[in-house]
């Protein structure tokens, strides 16, 4: 196969029964690697020289069709982006010499090119909330300025905060140096209250008046691990572990009904019930992401205590129940993926689009599920949802024209491709599927 042409491309399709012996495989490995990481990296090399004057990762194309956007679409900033792209450069940087697949040259650029975009992103971000009270905000223009889906400059509302504040400063803190840090620890610490008062994620055009969802604590779940690795202050790790802690409890008390094996992604804002609403994709993310958050709890000694151990108790023995219960419920046996969303007792299709995401995510939470449950039972049900998900992405969503970039939506009623964009129009900057999948490797070394 020529480099950069994977016409040739044929997925691993992985058994009934497969083990995590043979996860641990180099071949294994290899597989992930060269249908993931690897065409990654040359994807946005290629789109560099395509558009070498765009400062961030460019994927400023359609992955439903190929097509790239209109020139005007370079007008428009994606800010959680260049927090998701901050994060998704610093995690490939480290990693670019084991990539055998490569050549030396193409190591080379990558490493040129993905420095350069680190620092571009994580300035915009300083940037970006120069220019907006403090503020990351969902979309703005090349001057930095909020503006609305039609290019308009709006105020930035500092009586909210959204994904993109969680974004942005994640990717601050993933590049690393100490005032990156810093300033990424204080933005999250920033937006607990917001978050704790359900005053998150209205400024992004999606309507959740009334409704309390669990997607900005389970955003938070993914700082206790960057945190405690790029810093040694004791007080910025002890501070985002009581976040992180505060909002884990609170999603396992609140959304998930052990008893019945439900989990809810949104409470009614004013009862506090919980509402049929599963996106299963989000409940394993939070899994994935809450037992990532309990390995670092785990490693900070000085801030365990006896209510912390039982936290950490409690997740890994339920945090894998909701994985098995969730991508049980959420899966579709006829045309093989999740759906994004579903009736979380009757199992009735709510949306059955099938996004790409939800695959890579649910694969990593599966093996870190397996690596705390002490249930053989649990371990053998986690790695079939781990084979279901894994075969579906690498049979399915792959875009063999795009340097297997994935497709991001498939319909759950045909099977095909369907041009549906989740969140924003252009391809995702390696964040979700890359991410996920490293940290899977990770692990699986471990187990």
């Amino acid at each position: 196969m020529a480099t950069g042409d994977y016409r040739d491309y044929k997925p691993l399709v992985l058994p009934s029964g497969v083990s995590v012996d043979r996860l641990k495989t180099d071949d294994y490995e290899r597989f992930i690697h060269s249908s993931t990481t690897e065409p990654g990296v040359r994807l946005l090399l290629a789109r560099d020289r395509l558009n070498p004057d765009w400062p961030y990762v460019d994927t400023k194309f359609n992955p439903n069709t190929g097509k790239d956007l209109p020139p005007d679409s370079y007008k428009v900033i994606y800010c959680w982006f260049l927090g998701r792209g901050s994060e998704a450069m610093a995690g490939h940087l480290p990693i670019l010499d084991s990539l055998e697949g490569l050549r030396g040259d193409e190591k080379d650029d990558a490493r040129r090119l993905f420095a350069r975009l680190l620092e571009n992103m994580t300035r915009a971000i300083g940037r970006v909330t120069e220019a907006n009270r403090g503020r990351c905000v969902f979309r703005a223009n090349r001057d930095f300025k909020a503006i609305d889906e039609k290019g308009r400059t709006i105020a930035a509302d500092v009586n909210v905060r959204s994904a993109g504040d969680t974004f942005c400063a994640k990717g601050l803190v993933a590049e690393g140096s100490p005032a990156h840090v810093a300033r990424g620890v204080k933005m999250l610490l920033e937006s607990a209250p917001f978050i704790r008062g359900g005053a998150y994620g209205s400024d992004q055009g999606v309507d959740i008046a009334g409704k309390i969802g669990q997607g900005a604590k389970m955003l938070m779940q993914a700082a206790a691990e960057l945190v405690c690795r790029k810093t040694d202050d004791r007080a910025m790790r002890h501070g985002i572990l009581d976040r992180v802690a505060e909002f884990m409890q609170f999603v396992l008390d609140k959304h998930w009904d052990s008893g019945c094996g439900v989990f809810a992604e949104y409470l009614d804002a004013a009862s506090g019930r919980a509402l049929g609403y599963l996106d299963p994709g989000h409940a394993n993310e939070f899994v994935g992401l809450g037992l990532s958050a309990v390995e670092a709890m785990e490693g900070e000694e000085s801030w365990l205590n006896e209510s912390r151990r039982r936290l950490i108790e409690r997740a890994r023995k339920e945090m894998p129940r909701i994985l098995i219960n969730c991508t049980r419920i959420g899966w579709n046996s006829t045309h093989h993926g999740l759906h994004k969303a579903v009736d979380n007792a009757s199992g009735a299709v709510i949306d059955d689009d099938m996004p790409w995401w939800n695959l890579p995510e649910t694969m990593r939470a599966a093996v870190r599920a397996v690596a705390v449950s002490q249930d053989d039972g649990l371990r053998r049900q986690c790695l079939d949802c781990f084979r279901l998900c894994h075969n579906a992405y690498f049979e399915h969503y792959l875009n063999r024209d795009k340097m297997l970039f994935p497709f991001q939506t498939r319909s759950g009623a045909t099977g095909l491709v369907v041009d549906k964009v989740p969140a924003v129009p252009e391809g995702d900057p390696l964040y979700h599927t890359n991410l996920s999948l490293l940290d899977m490797l990770e692990v699986l070394k471990r187990l």
